[in-house]
């Protein structure tokens, strides 16, 4: 009897595990082919957008395959054990985290996180409405046709699921690359400002949780879910209703001012202790595949970060500013600076559309 219900147990365990396996691999590939369909024609503006999602989704998956296959042989390379007993959503997390070294590198992406969503669901909706208005354009007279909308949840997922840096180039590759004057700063519902500052306090919250314990894998769901449930939010940007939305740039200067703290803050025992210096940092980088993944993915977004900055602030003028910034971002990290220059750029777009109106 026993062995008939441990037996019973095991093929449950089994069916689950593999039902798990199976919807993530679909929603990553769902999430590519999408987001590949949607981002237009190849352009000199988004061309290098393009080589860097490519060159991301080529090197973080074969290390993330290649960790998959050790996990494999490590269970003696029985199938059936390996679907069963390897948690690798919660021993990837499990694994970037156990050290400072490690999370010194690995806090840096995961707090990125709220910026790039705070982008992607801001931009996501002006682009949608943009469309929108064509449409409508288009209906009254004989016109090309409009292309059509991504959601913004379809890259999230794609960043979650697969890398930020496959996400985030294909996402800025279908934005127009001159930015548009404003003629007031754009919100963001507040709702979607405590979710996204909410996720950040849970990746915050992570290394302090027992490695592999229930609170850290539901903190794990917990974080992917405060992260996703804002690009699900339809708003507009140009609306601005008091108490009910939050400024955008006051949204990107509190970004940036949680990673400026947690990023001093774990930066400080490699200044002051004697037995912490750089090798040990340059180690944890390369420790596995599984941080070799991550490590890339972090490498790829701090690319993208500096080519944004630098082709935005030249657009408008200001590209003095971009590459001070850029400069700066190996010091102060990626997660610190890409939302004090969002922020900045949105005053100097209002402050060009106001000028433009007198």
């Amino acid at each position: 009897m026993g062995t008939t219900t441990t037996s019973m147990t095991n093929s449950t365990l089994y069916y689950k595990a593999v039902g798990s396996i199976v919807i993530y691999f679909t929603t990553v590939i769902s999430a590519l082919v999408m987001c590949i369909v949607r981002t237009g024609r190849v352009s000199a503006s988004n061309v290098f957008y393009i080589l860097i999602a490519i060159s991301s989704l080529l090197t973080t998956w074969y290390y993330i395959l290649s960790w998959f296959k050790l996990e494999y042989e490590t269970l003696g390379s029985d199938l059936e054990r390996f679907i069963i007993e390897s948690d690798l959503f919660v021993q990837a997390y499990a694994i970037v985290t156990n050290t400072l070294p490690k999370w010194w590198w690995s806090s840096q992406l995961l707090l990125l996180t709220g910026t790039a969503l705070t982008c992607w669901s801001v931009e996501g909706q002006s682009l949608r409405l943009q469309i929108a208005k064509s449409k409508m354009e288009q209906n009254k007279r004989d016109a090309l046709p409009v292309k059509k909308w991504t959601p913004t949840w379809w890259f999230v997922l794609l960043g979650f699921f697969g890398s930020m840096s496959v996400g985030g180039p294909l996402f800025l590759a279908q934005l127009d690359p001159v930015p548009k004057k404003q003629s007031q700063v754009r919100s963001v519902p507040t709702l979607l400002a405590l979710l996204i500052l909410l996720g950040e306090a849970s990746v915050i919250a992570t290394p302090f949780l027992p490695t592999m314990s229930t609170s850290f894998k539901y903190n794990l769901v917990l974080t992917h879910a405060l992260f996703l449930i804002p690009s699900l939010l339809t708003f507009n940007p140009d609306t601005r209703k008091r108490f009910l939305t939050v400024s955008l740039p006051a949204l990107y200067f509190i970004l940036a001012a949680i990673a400026l703290v947690n990023h001093t803050m774990y930066t400080l025992p490699f200044v002051l202790s004697p037995i912490m210096n750089s090798s040990i940092l340059y180690k944890a980088l390369w420790f596995n595949h599984c941080q070799t993944s991550i490590s890339a993915d972090l490498i790829f977004n701090n690319v993208l970060a500096a080519a944004y900055i630098l082709q935005s602030s030249h657009q408008l003028k200001r590209l003095e500013m971009g590459i001070i910034l850029t400069l700066a971002m190996p010091l102060l990290s990626v997660s610190t600076i890409l939302p004090l220059y969002l922020g900045w750029k949105e005053r100097v777009l209002v402050a060009e559309g106001e000028a433009k109106t007198k």
